[in-house]
């Protein structure tokens, strides 16, 4: 009978449970456009330490992102996409030295706080009407680069957008392009670093081929949403998220 693992900084995932944590993300992720990382990570780490599993995270997620982009990459406004892209990427490692001097938990707990908050907001309805200046977009980029290269957590640029005026096509759109930028960056950087290895990759193969199959029943779920019922589930899935990041 299967049973989760307890925690254990030593230990690595079993292939098993990563494969079935993937399809759930991958769903999540087909979706919204986002959070399949940040699915996997707050339940994973649950069980086992941080430092074996984002790894496996980036891999598992980099084969879908390629595939969801290539879904969207005609529709993406480059302009707006770069804008916040650059900016992220520059300030990842200022957030990198934030992690080591100052206490990351302390941070992760309070940005999920905060995101939380901004949750029950869009859930009430409260969205801003002017689309984001490039200005904006860059504050929002250098926030979310910060704050992703301390804490791993990546969802700063998507509350920003979820509340704006965007329909759910370029809301998602605009997510899943600045997403797989991101994610190409910090890889190269994992990979460089050694951080993410061959055997990472072997072992994260089997969740690489779940979380697409989940990725590809998330798209199709997308597809026949209405915007009303889309930004309701992105929402609740941003919370659900938070919560998790929170209490783990």
């Amino acid at each position: 009978m299967f049973s989760l693992p307890q925690f254990d900084p030593l230990a690595t995932p079993d292939t098993l449970v990563i494969a079935i944590v993937a399809f759930i993300a991958g769903v999540i992720r087909g979706f919204t456009g986002f959070g399949g990382p940040a699915f996997m990570l707050a339940i994973l780490t649950m069980f086992y330490a941080p430092i074996v599993i984002i790894a496996k995270v980036l891999i598992v997620d980099f084969g879908t992102g390629c595939y969801l982009f290539k879904q969207v990459c005609v529709d993406v406004n480059w302009r707006r996409t770069l804008t916040l892209f650059i900016p992220t990427l520059l300030a990842m490692p200022l957030g990198h030295f934030l992690l080591f001097n100052v206490d990351a938990e302390t941070m992760k707990r309070a940005i999920a706080l905060i995101i939380a908050f901004t949750c029950v907001l869009m859930l009430s309805g409260v969205r801003y009407k002017a689309t984001l200046t490039t200005p904006l977009l860059i504050v929002v980029g250098i926030l979310a680069g910060i704050v992703f290269g301390a804490t791993y957590i990546a969802l700063v640029g998507v509350v920003a957008i979820l509340l704006g005026p965007d329909d759910k096509n370029s809301g998602r759109t605009l997510i899943i392009a600045w997403a797989f930028l991101t994610s190409i960056a910090y890889l190269l950087v994992s990979i460089n670093s050694g951080a993410t290895g061959l055997s990472d990759i072997s072992s994260a193969l089997p969740g690489v081929v779940t979380y697409w199959f989940g990725a590809q029943v998330g798209s199709r779920g997308f597809r026949k949403s209405s915007e009303h019922r889309y930004r309701q589930i992105a929402v609740c899935t941003l919370l659900a998220i938070t919560v998790f990041s929170f209490i783990a």
